[in-house]
């Protein structure tokens, strides 16, 4: 019976010090935000090295150009936060975007994390 109570005792102590916290390393995330614009013709032809000017808040940040296939992308900074507007010309054409990130936005991804406890079966004596 001793013997027993030993074992129960063992198994109780076990469990509490197994779901004490642990320590170890920590996992961060970082976000980035990419625009990326495709620019082509009426006629379906891509607007090859177009410029493509950027700004932010209202002040120029970037010039660029498009490549062969009329395809610009670039990495907005930090959160991405301001008023962004994207002016692409060529051939005697412009087009513009333009879009706004406010502080506080939520441009988060969902996650769902799992947690697994391991539990030994009952004993039956």
């Amino acid at each position: 019976m001793k013997l027993r109570y030993l074992i129960l005792l063992t198994l109780i102590l076990t469990l509490i010090a197994g779901s004490m916290t642990a320590t170890g390393h920590r996992m961060f995330l970082g976000q980035s935000m990419t625009v990326s614009l495709s620019a082509i013709y009426d006629d379906g032809e891509p607007a090859a090295q177009a410029s493509v000017q950027v700004f932010r808040d209202g002040a120029l940040y970037s010039q660029n150009q498009t490549d062969t296939t009329g395809f610009f992308s670039m990495g907005l900074p930090g959160k991405g936060i301001g008023d962004w507007k994207f002016v692409v010309s060529g051939e005697g054409h412009e087009e513009v975007t333009q879009f706004s990130i406010k502080e506080g936005s939520q441009t988060t991804i969902a996650a769902a994390a799992l947690g697994l406890i391991t539990v030994p079966a009952a004993w039956i004596w």
